[in-house]
């Protein structure tokens, strides 16, 4: 006669089954075929979170082929997942869907005729450690900003956007240049054309001055955070500096405050010089942002006549 406790399973019940490990060898053919899961793509995890794919890869003990990760708030921390658990189906609340599903950004259909690990790559050029205003964040921002004001890119304006600050040094005279010479490297199978006006609008950045067609649309977004709301447009300021930090030192022989009262007074010649302009923004669909914008230069050039008075 079995046994039983009481709410307990019968002692001489076999347990469960439950399916056989898989054996994994090695091959190439293990690994998944999604062709999502490319360096740099975003994710979003089912409760909200936003990831990037660092690389597929495999679990040392086992072989299982996994994915390796990075949480968007804390990019120091990689994280792992057995490949077929990460786009698995979960079921919630509002039904079945998968634990992570790719997450490309809206404003940048408009550079649909290159590979996304294309796009992906040069923008991963803009996320060294010493870039803290000429970074990814600024890249997108103009994106965004063409997206929500109805602004269709064409593709090269797209590509203007995408590589205009692709290499950048502090200080650097040639980093337009540079940046519009990568063109051909990474739109190899673009139209000839496009590239060259898309490495002319690059050109045009350096002294935000329209030389071809569609290069007004790109500089306007390229000066959009001038029009920032105050303490965004400070922050902004902040990182400028952060950026220009050690070259100013290092040219100046100044330190602390009297290294951020140079770099004010600087920025202020720079921008006051770029507000001499009329107007500043190019184009109709940027007017809104030109009284916000002369606010924010008139309130650095006056901080800093404060600063030296």
């Amino acid at each position: 006669m079995a046994i039983r406790n009481a709410g307990c399973r019968t002692m001489t019940q076999p347990p469960a089954s439950h399916p056989p490990t898989q054996v994994f060898h090695g091959d190439p053919a293990e690994l998944p075929a999604d062709p999502d899961l490319i360096a740099g793509m975003p994710y979003r995890h089912y409760k909200g979170g936003a990831y990037a794919v660092v690389g597929v890869g495999r679990f040392e003990a086992d072989l299982a082929p996994v994915v390796v990760y990075r949480a968007l708030r804390d990019p120091s921390l990689l994280w792992v997942r057995r490949a077929d658990v990460f786009t698995e189906p979960v079921a919630t609340p509002q039904g079945e869907m998968p634990r992570f599903a790719p997450d490309w950004p809206a404003a940048l259909a408009c550079l649909d005729f290159l590979p996304r690990q294309t796009v992906l790559d040069v923008l991963a050029l803009h996320d060294t450690p010493y870039r803290h205003y000429h970074d990814r964040r600024h890249i997108l921002e103009m994106f965004d900003a063409a997206h929500a004001r109805g602004i269709a890119l064409d593709p090269a304006q797209a590509l203007a956007v995408l590589c205009h600050d692709a290499v950048y040094v502090a200080g650097c005279e040639h980093n337009e240049a540079a940046s519009a010479a990568l063109i051909e490297t990474v739109a190899p199978d673009v139209d000839r054309a496009v590239r060259a006006r898309a490495a002319q609008i690059v050109l045009d950045t350096r002294t935000h001055t329209a030389s071809v067609a569609g290069a007004d649309t790109v500089l306007d977004l390229d000066l959009l955070r001038l029009a920032a709301a105050p303490d965004v447009f400070d922050v902004h300021s902040r990182d400028v500096f952060e950026e220009n930090r050690a070259l100013l030192a290092a040219r100046t022989g100044l330190q602390g405050d009297a290294l951020r009262a140079e770099f004010l007074r600087r920025r202020a010649a720079f921008l006051g010089k770029l507000a001499q302009r009329q107007p500043l923004f190019l184009t109709p669909l940027f007017a809104d942002c030109e009284a916000p914008a002369r606010a924010n230069i008139a309130r650095i050039v006056s901080a800093a006549g404060g600063a030296h008075g």
